[in-house]
């Protein structure tokens, strides 16, 4: 992590009065960044989490944090979003204005929660990770306003599974995605092998090469194509496809 990144970072929990931390609602706890927690309760500034994404999730599988403020909302389908605007109001109390910030992990929806609460295209937004390059300041009603800023990963995160699972690394940009596609089937075997149509085996890889073949992907001398393969269920699976 560069010291001009923390610099973003640290600047918006500087200039907001609430510090908004937008989660991912199928892994709450692996999407939390516990470094920008540790800096704005420094700062004895109000977090409040919000948990995008939870129309991906089952009513059983929701997981309540134990946390102060907290919210579930979908962006996409407009969810959560009046509950939320409620209690920025409620922070907001008598004072002529608020500023609110906004951070997380890349691509948990951080630009489309912003797009929700405006009711309108305000920041740009792209399934990709690291979309947003810089600060942005929005205003989302009367004297309310909200800081956007490009995603932040944690301290010294370099586990590749991890990242991609969480939506934080594209999957064009890995170096073995096999092996993150391996993960997925073995914490997500039904669900994936539903979503491709294939049996689910106990051999993982036994499943990868299946679902290879019923995509048709291969490479020339019609040897299964595993590396595209596997970057394609990372795909969906980012995408939301394959529901959690």
């Amino acid at each position: 992590m560069t010291s001009s990144f923390w610099n973003v970072v640290n600047k918006i929990i500087r200039e907001s009065d609430v510090i908004i931390q937008v989660l991912d609602a199928r892994f709450p706890e692996e999407t939390r960044n516990t470094e920008i927690e540790d800096k704005v309760k420094a700062k004895s500034k109000p977090i409040i989490y919000v948990q995008n994404k939870c129309d991906m999730v089952g009513k059983k599988e929701k997981k309540t944090l134990k946390v102060g403020y907290q919210v579930m909302v979908s962006s996409k389908e407009n969810l959560g979003t009046t509950k939320l605007r409620s209690l920025l109001r409620m922070l907001k109390g008598s004072s002529t204005g608020i500023t609110i910030g906004v951070l997380g992990y890349p691509n948990t929806g951080k630009s489309s929660l912003i797009n929700a609460l405006k009711q309108r295209k305000s920041a740009s937004t792209s399934p990709k990770a690291g979309h947003t390059l810089g600060v942005q300041k929005l205003r989302i009603g009367p004297g309310m306003y909200l800081l956007d800023s490009p995603g932040v990963y944690p301290y010294k995160e370099d586990n590749e599974e991890k990242l991609a699972m969480i939506n934080c690394l594209n999957p064009d940009d890995l170096d073995e995605p096999d092996l993150v596609a391996v993960q997925l089937i073995l914490q997500y075997g039904k669900r994936v092998c539903k979503f491709y149509g294939v049996e689910l085996y106990k051999d993982p890889e036994e499943v990868l090469e299946r679902i290879t073949m019923r995509l048709n992907l291969y490479k020339k001398g019609k040897e299964p194509n595993i590396d595209r393969a596997s970057r394609q269920i990372v795909s969906d699976w980012q995408r939301g496809k394959i529901k959690k």
